[in-house]
């Protein structure tokens, strides 16, 4: 059994040899490519994951060829070290917000439609998307930034979510939504020169807990 494993370890030693063109160490092999042969050795890796809360309730759009799709803003609180915040004089609760354009598809945006409500705390994973388009008034080229939503998850419980809505009710702080998403528009029309997704404002009174 040692000598089959021995055997097998010499052909794959072997093999890499004439791949590399040569008695070369995988540190010399990988040296000696150009910058597009050693490009394709690396994954090319486009994800992106966010924790936040939905800025507006869900509508979904449907499609006469069955699509739907949903777009909403979500709210990410930063999170800054004790140093930083000694270091920038930043307080709890003054935190600065990031507003961030999801599109969801499919099952996923019928999910969010039903259960996610405006100010849910929800985790999000999927690919960072960038559309342009040209500005039909200017014409000048506009870009936006969104999130391609693959996976959505509720972060809060039943009774959590009830004590937000019961706060909402009372003219809590969910829901200021003062401003856009982003910086000329976004897709808040079918043309994508409209406001954004319906997100709210930067500051951080979205969040008080």
């Amino acid at each position: 059994e040692d000598d089959a494993d021995e055997d097998e370890t010499s052909d794959n030693d072997s093999e890499f040899v004439i791949n590399s063109g040569g008695n070369m160490s995988p540190t010399e092999a990988y040296a000696a490519m150009s910058d597009e042969e050693f490009e394709a050795h690396i994954p090319q890796i486009n994800s992106i994951t966010l924790v936040g809360r939905v800025g507006q309730d869900p509508q979904a759009r449907y499609f006469d060829d069955g699509k739907v799709v949903l777009r909403l803003g979500l709210a990410v609180k930063r999170k800054y070290h004790p140093l930083e915040r000694r270091a920038l004089n930043i307080k709890y609760g003054e935190e600065d917000t990031d507003w961030f354009n999801l599109e969801l598809w499919g099952r996923d945006a019928e999910y969010a439609e039903k259960f996610v409500t405006k100010g849910a705390r929800v985790g999000v994973t999927g690919t960072l998307n960038v559309d342009a388009w040209e500005d039909r008034m200017t014409s000048e080229e506009r870009t936006s930034v969104k999130v391609i939503v693959k996976h959505i998850d509720i972060l809060e419980t039943k009774a959590e979510a009830e004590m937000r809505r019961g706060r909402s009710n009372q003219g809590g702080s969910y829901g200021n939504e003062s401003g856009g998403s982003g910086e000329g528009g976004g897709y808040g029309s079918d043309n994508q020169e409209g406001g954004g997704y319906g997100s709210g404002g930067g500051g951080g009174s979205f969040f008080d807990d």
